[in-house]
Order: C-alpha cells, then structure tokens, then sequence
C-alpha cells in the first residue's frame, strides 16, 4: 500500500480546470488529469507547479462535446454552482500523486475508468501542439470549506497556474474518497500508466 502524503495547511498555488471536470473529480470519479499546459505558457508543455494545489474551475474552453455522455450532466451542475461574475468559488484541493508524460496515443482510451473524456478529446489533445507530451497526472481530490475570491486580471487567460492573492486554507480538508478506497483505485489505475 502507498503512503499518502497530507496537504499544507494552507495554499496560494491554484491549478485551473473545466469546472465540469471538478464536478467528476469532487466525486471521485476522475482520478487522472490529462494536460499539455495553456495557450500562453511557456515551455514544453504541463508541469506540475506544485504537488499540493487548489482547483480554480473555469469555463473558458470548456466543451461538453468533449466529455463521454454518461458525465455530460455535470455541465449544468457546474453551471448551477458558478458563482456570480467576476468572482471564483474554490470548494476543492488536489494532491498530486504521481505525474509522467507521454505520447502514446492509446493512453487517454486505457485510462478511461479514471476520467469522463471521450474519443473526441482524444484526438483534440492528440492534434494540439503534437511536439508536446501529454502529463498524466493522478491526483488525490479533497473537499474544502467553499471560499469565493475575487477574480483579479492576472489570473484571466489560457494557463494552467495562478497565484492566488491570499492564501487559501486547506484546514479541515475531507478527501472526496477515503484511504481504503482510494489505494483501490490507484492500485487498479497505476498498471495502466505509462
């Protein structure tokens, strides 16, 4: 069994997802983020800024053509949730379990118990910036008190980490699975992984 590491008890560093991903993701439905970094990032592609984060959901990009049918209803919940223009609700933190990258076109299709992207996704990922790997990262998702921020200008555009201007605390933070079933899982997804 992997020991797990714990969270800060707090966190400025927040990584920028579909809020229709967080919804699966807050219920333990999505384990695996797929990523090759924002439109205006630097580099060759995603990397992980920090192993510990907060989710900072967003819809900009967001297509629920993207997403497999069976998941396609959390678009309208995570609409619901959105909180009022020009501010952020921050509800999830995220600890990263492992990171790895790769080009192997097969790996979003044999991960696919561990998130709710579809064919289309695949092949989108796959066309853009090719040069770049795909990070597959696992993550341990945990629920927070919810928290609305101020959207601040620096935090607008394609990329994938903001620096959020007050700290975020991860005091109290329930994992959305607990040990038992998440060493599950992850001794069910870590075979698959390149």
């Amino acid at each position: 069994m992997m020991a797990l590491a714990a969270l800060p008890h707090q966190c400025t560093t927040a990584l920028k997802e579909w809020a229709t991903v967080l919804e699966a993701m807050g219920r333990g439905e999505q384990l695996v983020l797929i990523r090759k970094g924002g439109l205006i990032e630097p580099g060759s592609g995603f990397e992980l800024a920090s192993s510990a984060f907060v989710f900072y959901p967003t819809f900009e990009h967001q297509a629920v053509n993207y997403l497999r049918p069976t998941y396609r209803r959390y678009f309208d919940e995570a609409v619901k949730r959105r909180a009022p223009e020009g501010r952020v609700q921050i509800d999830l933190a995220g600890l990263a379990v492992s990171s790895v990258g790769t080009r192997d076109p097969d790996v979003i299709e044999r991960l696919s118990a561990f998130h709710v992207y579809n064919q289309e996704f695949k092949m989108q990922r796959l066309k853009w910036q090719p040069d770049q790997p795909l990070a597959i990262v696992v993550v341990r998702v945990f629920r927070l008190a919810p928290r609305i921020l101020d959207v601040v200008p620096r935090y607008a555009g394609c990329k994938s980490w903001v620096d959020l201007d007050a700290a975020v605390s991860l005091e109290g933070a329930q994992p959305v699975m607990d040990d038992a079933a998440f060493q599950q899982r992850l001794h069910a997804l870590s075979p698959l992984l390149p």
